[in-house]
C-alpha cells in the first residue's frame, strides 16, 4: 500500500485528479444551473418571444328558434369534425437548450344538420387566446358552405363569432384555416358539455420523431414514422363527452445534460490518462514534473469548459469537434515537447482513446455500454500484446520493486 501511495505521488496523481475534479464540478454545476434557470425565467422568455404551448379548443355552436325572442342559446353538437395539423419544427436555441418551437397550419372542417322542426338562428364561435391573437389570424380563412364569410372578433375580444341561419333539415359546413406557431405541444380540446360525432384529427410533424402525449389526452389511433417525421391520426365515430386530442412535439437532444453528464464522468477516463502518461515516463526514463502534469490535467479539464461555452453559441456538435481537435492538439504538441522521440500518432490515439472516446458515448447513449466495453477490451488486447514484446518484456524486468527503472552506476572511469 505505501508503495502504491508513493508510485500515485511520485506521478503527481492526486494533483491532478484534483484539478480534474475541480474544473469539471464547477462545469457540471453551471450547467445545472442553467439548466434550472432554462426552465423557468428563460423558457418564459421564449414562450414571450416565440410562443406558447398551443391549446386550441374546439368551436362550438349556439342556436335559438329563427323569429323568436330569445334569452338563452341552446348547445348544438357538430356531425362532423375534421381537423388537419400540419406543423413543421423551429427549434428556438438559447444557450444549451433547444426548445421545441414549431410552424403550423390548422385546416378544419365542420358539419351540423339541423334536425329541428324549424329553421334556426346559429352563433358558431371559435375561440382564440387573446395574448395570441395577432399569431392566429395570420392567414385567417373562415367559409360557410364553401362561400368566404367574415369573422367579428366577439365583444370580450377572445373569440371568433359568426351568426347565420339554418333551414330545417338542411346541412351546413363551416371550414376555418390559419397559420400560426406554438411551443412544446399542441392539444385540441372538444366541448366537455356536449357529445362529438365523426371526429378526425390528422397531426403531420416534420423535423422530428420523437413525439410524446401530453396528460389527459388520447392516444393516437395510429402512428407512423419516418425520416425526421412522424404523423399521428385519431378518429372517433363518436363520443359522450369532449375529450382532448393532441402531442408533445419532437424535442432536439438536451446538450446542457449531454455536458454535465460528461463532466461527471471524466475523472475516471482522466485516471487512463495519467496512467498512460506514466507509461511513456517509464518508457523513456522521463518522469514528468508536477507542474507539467498539472498543465495536462488543466488542459484536460478545460476541455469541458471550452465545449460548454462554445456549444451555448453554436451548432453543438461543431463545438465538439472544435474543442476536441483544438485541445487534443495543444496536448499533443505539449506532450511531444516533453517525449521528443514519441511517435505523435501514439500520442494523439492518448487524447483520443482517453477523452474523445469516453465523451463520444455519451453523445451516442443508446451505444455507451457497447463503447466503453469496446474500449477496455482494445486496452486488454494491446496489453497482452505489449506483454509478448521483448523490449516490453526487458523494460519491465529492469524495474526495481519501487516501479521506477533502475539507473546505472556511475563508474570510476565515467567520474
Amino acid at each position: 500500500m505505501k508503495r502504491a501511495i508513493a508510485w500515485l505521488v511520485r506521478h503527481h496523481v492526486f494533483g491532478g485528479l484534483f484539478i480534474v475534479v475541480f474544473a469539471t464540478a464547477v462545469i457540471a454545476g453551471q450547467v445545472a444551473d442553467r439548466t434550472e434557470f432554462a426552465s423557468s425565467e428563460l423558457a418564459q422568455d421564449v414562450e414571450e418571444r416565440w410562443g406558447a404551448p398551443v391549446v386550441q379548443p374546439a368551436p362550438s355552436l349556439r342556436y335559438v328558434q329563427s323569429g323568436t325572442i330569445f334569452t338563452e342559446l341552446k348547445p348544438l353538437p357538430f356531425d362532423k369534425q375534421h381537423v388537419q395539423v400540419q406543423s413543421r419544427m423551429n427549434y428556438r436555441k438559447r444557450g444549451l437548450r433547444y426548445f421545441s418551437g414549431f410552424d403550423f397550419t390548422l385546416s378544419a372542417d365542420y358539419a351540423v344538420v339541423n334536425r329541428e322542426g324549424h329553421d334556426i338562428d346559429v352563433a358558431f364561435i371559435f375561440p382564440i387566446e387573446v395574448d395570441k391573437s395577432q399569431v392566429l389570424l395570420s392567414e385567417l380563412q373562415f367559409l360557410v358552405n364553401g362561400a368566404e364569410s367574415d369573422l367579428d372578433l366577439g365583444e370580450s375580444g377572445n373569440r371568433l363569432v359568426w351568426t347565420g341561419r339554418i333551414p330545417q333539415g338542411a346541412t351546413s359546413h363551416f371550414s376555418i384555416r390559419y397559420r400560426a406557431r406554438g411551443l412544446d405541444s399542441f392539444v385540441y380540446k372538444l366541448d366537455p358539455a356536449l357529445p362529438a360525432r365523426d371526429v378526425r384529427l390528422h397531426l403531420a410533424v416534420e423535423g422530428g420523431e420523437n413525439f410524446d402525449y401530453p396528460p389527459q389526452v388520447l392516444v393516437a389511433n395510429t402512428v407512423e414514422t419516418g425520416r425526421d417525421t412522424v404523423s399521428l391520426d385519431w378518429a372517433f365515430q363518436s363520443l359522450e363527452s369532449g375529450v382532448s386530442l393532441g402531442v408533445i412535439l419532437p424535442s432536439e437532444e438536451a446538450y446542457d445534460e449531454v455536458v454535465a453528464t460528461m463532466a461527471r464522468r471524466a475523472w475516471v477516463p482522466f485516471l487512463g490518462l495519467l496512467a498512460l502518461l506514466a507509461a511513456f515516463s517509464i518508457r523513456h526514463r522521463r518522469p514528468l514534473a508536477f507542474y507539467e502534469t498539472y498543465l495536462l490535467a488543466a488542459a484536460y479539464g478545460f476541455f469541458f469548459v471550452l465545449l460548454a461555452y462554445l456549444a451555448a453559441f453554436m451548432n453543438f456538435y461543431v463545438a465538439y469537434g472544435l474543442a476536441t481537435l483544438g485541445m487534443g492538439a495543444a496536448v499533443v504538441a505539449y506532450a511531444k515537447r516533453l517525449y521528443p522521440e514519441e511517435r505523435a500518432s501514439r500520442l494523439a490515439a492518448t487524447w483520443g482513446a482517453t477523452l474523445g472516446v469516453p465523451t463520444l458515448a455519451v453523445l451516442l447513449q443508446g451505444y455507451t455500454g457497447l463503447i466503453y466495453t469496446l474500449e477496455c477490451l482494445a486496452a486488454l488486447l494491446g496489453l497482452m500484446v505489449l506483454s509478448t514484446r521483448a523490449s516490453v518484456r526487458a523494460l519491465l524486468s529492469d524495474l526495481p520493486p519501487d516501479g521506477e527503472p533502475r539507473v546505472a552506476p556511475v563508474t570510476q572511469e565515467a567520474r
